[in-house]
């Protein structure tokens, strides 16, 4: 198949380079980038991942552009070079509504314009930033002191509504955000979005300072939940790009923390939604099982997150055989607790009632939007890197991935027990499977300007990591894309034409992973008025 989609755009082709056995590398001009990629998503049914910016001056004077796709055992990386003088590039958005953020970072990191773009608007830079200083050009230093400017972000606004900004906190979510939510008639008709109130530069930092085996604790250091698959896919596209082979014992053991991971953060998950559902006495149940996880990796890597345990080349650390007896006492004792638990909710008929038909996204939009993980295999979408793109020991072990048609809450929560249940199976193989051996290749030759890509599932879904190396053993280009970042755009999809009180459930069947509060507007058409209620008041209407 891979060949026949490289053909199928040989017309529009500057260059072509197989960068590594399944890494594809295409260049073509900026004018046909939107036609390109529209062919390789629409046409072909190509999953697209993410796009960057790069401030290739000092190599080429020419600003880059690259945009990522997935196939079965394939990655497609599309390029285009912009020049300086130009600072243009069509926007590939009116076709692909997935390239809608990535594209308007580009713009705010490097002040590249996307002509026909349908919203302008800022994305990832605060209000008050400088609309011409854009922090990812090479001559912006990472700790410059911005002066701000009054330049008020511009939320959607409908016929004779105002729009006013509120502030309130609620604790099931964990990062700044606006959601303004437009009602009629008690049904929400329109949303907006606002988020990144606490971008962190992390890609600024690992460019301007740190050495590439200094960033995987930096970037497990993205999510505080689920840390350990970003910093794998960072070791990943870094192995990719200078071609290093890792000890079949450390991708074992990537494999076991991975799922160790995906377990704890689906059992947090349950735990949100059964709160938001009023089913309180599961919330107990499932917190206790989940410690059991926590422990069990704490035994194995020292800590209960942020495990540190990823190097570029393998692990730091090896598994004993007394840590091997205590993984087993886990699956011997703690695993039946953990499956019971699941079970109790999966059959549980007043969940079931609330959460059929609520939040419904459709095979076609989920595809066109570019949802990961559960909630694109929720509609209908068979994609899961472990199978697609195997990495670590997935290709050595067995597990099915589940995937269901409706696209409602429901459909979000049986996934996510079902690949719970599929993890706590991974564990056993490898606990059985578990190889001898080196645990790090430390012998490898640093090449520069390699480009490389690291693809994960992390327990939200696909996880990117897209590196180009530098000099002096740091990275040039390091672009990291989450899954929550691929979700989140869904939100208009999933929520109009359901009654409000159902926000607070569909909006966390997404699992997005946020920081530290929220906000909320509620706008009502009928009346003309704009209020702010709580989600947790919410959440108690669909209690009754």
């Amino acid at each position: 198949m891979i060949n026949e989609i490289i053909n199928s755009i040989k017309d529009k082709t500057i260059t072509y380079s197989q960068i590594s056995p399944n890494r594809h590398l295409i260049e073509v001009n900026y004018v046909n980038l939107p036609e390109v990629i529209r062919k390789l998503v629409i046409d072909f049914k190509i999953h697209f991942s993410t796009c960057l910016g790069v401030d290739s001056r000092a190599l080429n004077n020419m600003y880059e552009l690259y945009y990522i796709l997935t196939c079965k055992d394939n990655v497609i990386i599309v390029k285009s070079k912009i020049p300086y003088s130009i600072l243009k590039s069509y926007s590939c958005t009116k076709y692909i509504p997935a390239c809608n953020w990535c594209e308007r970072e580009i713009k705010d990191l490097l002040g590249i314009e996307f002509l026909e773009h349908p919203d302008t608007r800022k994305l990832i830079l605060p209000d008050n930033w400088p609309s011409n200083v854009n922090p990812l050009r090479k001559e912006f230093y990472y700790s410059n002191r911005i002066p701000e400017v009054e330049e008020p972000y511009k939320i959607k606004e409908l016929k004779d509504v105002q729009i006013i900004k509120v502030n309130a906190h609620h604790p099931c979510f964990y990062e700044p955000e606006d959601v303004i939510v437009y009602v009629k008639n008690n049904e929400i008709i329109d949303v907006d979005y606002r988020g990144f109130h606490i971008h962190r530069g992390i890609e600024k930092l690992g460019e301007s300072r740190l050495r590439i085996d200094q960033i995987s604790f930096l970037a497990e250091r993205i999510c505080g939940i689920c840390g350990f698959t970003h910093s794998c896919a960072y070791c990943q596209a870094i192995e990719n790009a200078l071609k290093i082979e890792v000890p079949e014992k450390a991708l074992y053991i990537r494999s076991l923390l991975l799922e160790l991971e995906r377990i704890e953060s689906h059992l947090i998950w349950l735990a949100l939604m059964c709160y938001i559902l009023g089913k309180l006495n599961y919330v107990i149940e499932i917190l206790k099982v989940r410690e059991s996880v926590m422990n069990i990796c704490e035994i194995i890597t020292g800590n209960r997150k942020m495990y540190g345990m990823n190097l570029v080349g393998g692990v730091r650390k090896d598994i004993t055989s007394d840590e091997l007896e205590e993984l087993k006492k886990f699956l011997k004792y703690n695993k039946p607790e953990i499956e019971n638990v699941l079970k109790k909710i999966e059959n549980d008929s007043e969940i079931s009632k609330k959460t059929e038909n609520i939040g419904k996204l459709s095979f076609e939009n989920a595809h066109v939007v570019g949802v990961v993980g559960p909630v694109a295999r929720a509609s209908g979408i068979n994609y899961d890197v472990r199978k697609y793109l195997p990495y670590a020991a997935y290709k050595h072990l067995n597990f099915k991935i589940p995937v269901k048609t409706s696209g409602d809450v429901k459909a979000r929560i049986d996934i996510r027990i079902k690949e719970t249940y599929e993890s706590l199976y991974i564990v056993e193989q490898i606990v059985d499977k578990l190889p001898k051996g080196d645990i790090i290749c430390t012998e490898f030759e640093f090449i520069e300007n390699a480009i490389g890509v690291g693809i994960t599932e992390a327990p939200r879904g696909e996880n990117v990591h897209f590196v180009i190396t530098g000099s002096d053993f740091k990275v040039f280009r390091w672009k990291v894309r989450a899954p929550t970042y691929a979700n989140l755009p869904s939100l208009p999809y999933i929520l109009i034409g359901y009654r409000v009180e159902y926000a607070p459930m569909i909006i966390a069947s997404l699992d997005p992973c946020f920081s530290c509060t929220d906000r909320i507007t509620i706008i009502d058409l009928n009346e003309n008025k704009k209020e702010y209620v709580s989600i947790w008041k919410l959440c108690k209407k669909l209690w009754r």
